[in-house]
């Protein structure tokens, strides 16, 4: 994902030279759509539904787009990079397909060990505080995926994401945080933020996100009180 920028335009103009449609079950079912530019080929998946709130069982494509919005402000890499797209006349969500990751139910399957356990699994809990951020359930392995190469651990699907609650999730505790996300939320503005998730979100989603970050700042400071910030942050 280090060239987020290039991959980007690369899944806005690339050509479509093929498209695998409903390939797996849930209710987005997404679609595998290959692209190609020159030599260069890749795999997408795009996602066209649209049922935002105050749809009784919310599910957008637009909240994948808010979530890698997010981290762009925030400065991290948690997302692989996603944009707007249109493909057989449907808007939807076009998220370039990672090759070379297995998803952390499988790794967990497989018994794939990492080569630095402890630094691996500070970096699947300090997925928690993103998904904190973007009101979304947290750690479903399936949704989790690491990099084999460098072992990066990164979220996709948050197609049911942005819940409007201003509470932190229960089922979700902040243990650890990625010194980078860290500083990005204490950095992060509520102006850019509003202006960054306006075609996205509604105005009841973008502040309880900014609640949720509040909140956050407040847990992850008042862990650094207690336990030191070696123990915190990485």
């Amino acid at each position: 994902m280090g060239q987020a920028a290039e991959l980007e335009s690369f899944l806005r103009d690339a050509r479509v030279v093929d498209i695998k449609k409903e390939i797996s079950g849930g209710r987005s079912r997404p679609w595998i759509v290959t692209l190609a530019a020159g030599a260069v080929r890749h795999q997408a998946i795009f996602k066209h539904f649209d049922y935002r709130r105050p749809q009784p069982q919310p599910h957008s494509y637009k909240y994948e787009l808010a979530a890698y919005e997010l981290t762009k402000l925030l400065g991290v890499e948690a997302v692989p990079p996603v944009v707007e797209r249109k493909i057989e006349g449907l808007s939807g969500s076009l998220q370039i397909f990672l090759e070379n990751c297995v998803s952390e139910q499988d790794r967990r399957r497989k018994k794939l060990e990492p080569p630095d356990p402890a630094a691996f699994a500070r970096a699947v809990e300090g997925i928690r505080v993103f998904e904190s951020l973007a009101g979304d359930k947290c750690l479903n392995f399936a949704d989790l995926l690491v990099h084999t190469d460098d072992w990066r651990v990164c979220r996709v699907d948050f197609s049911e994401a942005f819940a409007p609650s201003p509470e932190l999730r229960e089922d979700c505790p902040i243990t650890v945080c990625s010194r980078k996300l860290y500083l990005g939320l204490t950095r992060l503005n509520g102006e850019a933020v509003r202006t960054a998730m306006k075609p996205y979100l509604n105005d009841r989603e973008t502040e309880a996100l900014l609640e949720r970050q509040a909140l956050l700042v407040a847990a992850i400071d008042a862990l650094i009180a207690e336990k030191g910030e070696a123990a915190v942050l990485f």
